[in-house]
């Protein structure tokens, strides 16, 4: 099964660059309180990288950033080629998508699976037009890939805890996007289940391509998974192999 790429028209003046995410002095402040500062990062096509850092250290900053949700108060971002200055072009947003933190659906919660990953569709088809048959064939096809295709009729509220978060990823998939980000995806899950999500995200990374970004407080789980991790405390303190001894030495000092 191939992973269905949906036609843009994007120009690149650097074809030859396997960079898609771009940051050069990036500083975020809330307020007279500064978030993340000076940060310089590069992400290259097809990276599966984990971040990690303390509480309150900007790793959803960074990551809301990327998304355009946040504006930096100084420092230049590039997405896929092109300078962003103010908000994100729809052709570049939507070949990003988002995961947040996890919250379960209430068990009365009223929309099947494939309904909540159809919702994934909504910037591309509009919130009051009728899905068509390409919009339903990329919902099972994105249900597909994570292996949640046999319950796409039943309530997302009966479903565990692990399966609404594949069921999560799935609408993220919908939109066929060259990037994911993703927000502590298994934060309120079990190690075994864990896993499963684990494996699924790097299936989508080496099969499909897709660039994964994801934030992380298990260590255990970044070092596994991924081969490149990245240590945040308001501003980047390592880049590198999560399974550099320099990488443990840091960690120990950010975390006491």
């Amino acid at each position: 099964m191939q992973l269905k790429q949906e036609s843009n028209n994007l120009t690149s003046n650097r074809d030859h660059s396997d960079v898609i995410v771009c940051l050069k002095d990036v500083s975020v402040a809330y307020g007279k309180n500064i978030a993340l500062y000076k940060i310089n990062l590069d992400i290259e096509k097809g990276e599966f990288i984990g971040i990690v850092g303390p509480n309150g250290s900007g790793k959803t900053t960074l990551l809301k950033t990327v998304l355009g949700l946040i504006k930096p108060i100084q420092g230049n971002i590039r997405l896929f080629n092109q300078n962003i200055d103010g908000k994100i072009p729809r052709e570049i947003k939507n070949k990003i998508s988002y995961i947040p933190q996890f919250t379960p659906f209430d068990k009365n919660f009223p929309a099947l699976v494939e309904d909540v990953v159809m919702m994934g569709r909504y910037n591309k088809i509009g919130m009051f037009r009728v899905p068509s048959k390409e919009d339903r064939e990329r919902v099972k096809h994105a249900l597909e890939l994570v292996k949640m295709d046999n319950m796409a009729h039943r309530p997302i509220g009966h479903l565990s805890g692990g399966q609404q978060q594949k069921v999560m990823i799935a609408q993220a998939l919908a939109t066929s996007p060259s990037i994911l980000l993703l927000d502590e995806p298994t934060s309120a899950l079990d190690f075994k289940m864990t896993k499963n999500v684990m494996d699924i995200l790097t299936q989508l990374n080496k099969t499909y391509g897709i660039t994964i970004v994801t934030i992380h407080h298990n260590l255990r789980i970044i070092k596994e998974y991924t081969k490149r991790v990245i240590a945040i405390n308001k501003t980047l303190v390592y880049d590198g192999s999560p399974n550099d001894s320099q990488f443990d030495e840091i960690i120990d000092e950010m975390y006491i």
